[in-house]
């Protein structure tokens, strides 16, 4: 059994998709399988992947044709079928040095028996080598690595794009989620929910995950938020749990508002993480709503 599933979702990104199996072939331990869950692509994915498949990898390939479900459900398909202990997400648009299997696992197994550990994280960076934000990562000079949840990452300047490591029992337990008739909901909706529940990760500033983001990627742009609606206002609700302050409160409790509004599902006000302010902010939040049609209407 692979210490570490690799999962790449992907969609109509075979121009690129070698990169990062390049990087998979050219990793230097190769204790892990790929699993390969593409959303429904109608470009030639799939011959492509069937032929790497049939190559000496020296690691499984196990590809999973969906229909067009979006990235939630795709993540959960990569965890259903994985056969390893410790789940790992690898963007169609991104690759790992040579070292990264190597090195994350003597980390795995630092936290493997510690109490309510998630697993790790460590740092993605640009093509040139530059971290995802200006500010280095915050982290322990002598152990090389702090301890904490993911919502404490940005004390500690850990709030940009990273990769982690979670543990697949967990991701069982805590799935991503998503919106029945949409397709795509914030990843943070699964991670958040853990870190409510007390789970930690060791993250470490190591440059491991290589991203070059393309113009066809899923960005969190306008277009995405109004063809998923209900899955940015389940964020919005979500941080309802997040913060304290009533600045950071009125903002997400209008956001969420506005978002029920535009896509007519007000009955899911019910579910607010808090009543009292979702009420004070209901007036500004439907104005709120009436301009994101306006806004949504010119896309």
């Amino acid at each position: 059994m692979p210490k570490i599933t690799i999962h790449t979702a992907t969609y109509n990104r075979a121009y690129i998709l070698d990169k990062a199996y390049d990087s998979l072939r050219n990793q230097t331990i190769k204790d892990f399988e790929w699993i390969i869950s593409d959303d429904g692509s109608t470009d030639n994915t799939e011959d492509l992947v069937k032929k790497w498949m049939e190559a000496d990898n020296g690691f499984e390939i196990h590809y999973y044709k969906l229909s067009h479900v979006g990235i939630p459900r795709a993540l959960n398909n990569g965890v259903q079928h994985s056969n390893a202990e410790w789940f790992m997400m690898l963007d169609s648009d991104d690759h790992f040095v040579p070292e990264t299997v190597e090195k994350i696992i003597p980390w795995l197994n630092d936290v493997d028996h510690l109490d309510k550990f998630a697993g790790i994280g460590f740092c993605c960076c640009f093509p040139d080598g530059s971290y995802m934000k200006p500010q280095k990562p915050i982290i322990d000079p002598k152990d090389g690595y702090v301890d904490a949840t993911h919502l404490e990452r940005a004390k500690y300047n850990f709030n940009m794009d990273s990769c982690e490591v979670h543990r697949t029992k967990l991701l069982m337990k805590y799935p991503f989620q998503y919106w029945e008739t949409e397709e795509y909901a914030p990843e943070q909706l699964c991670f958040y929910a853990m870190a409510f529940d007390g789970w930690k990760m060791r993250w470490r500033n190591e440059k491991l995950c290589i991203c070059d983001y393309l113009p066809d990627g899923q960005t969190k742009d306008n277009k995405l938020v109004k063809n998923n609606p209900m899955g940015f206002a389940m964020m919005y609700n979500q941080n309802l749990l997040r913060f304290h302050d009533f600045k950071s409160l009125f903002y997400n409790a209008s956001q969420m508002i506005a978002l029920l509004f535009y896509s007519r599902n007000m009955n899911y006000l019910s579910k607010s993480n808090n009543k009292i302010m979702t009420a004070l902010a209901l007036p500004f939040g439907i104005v709120l709503g009436y301009r994101r049609r306006a806004q949504f209407s010119k896309l």
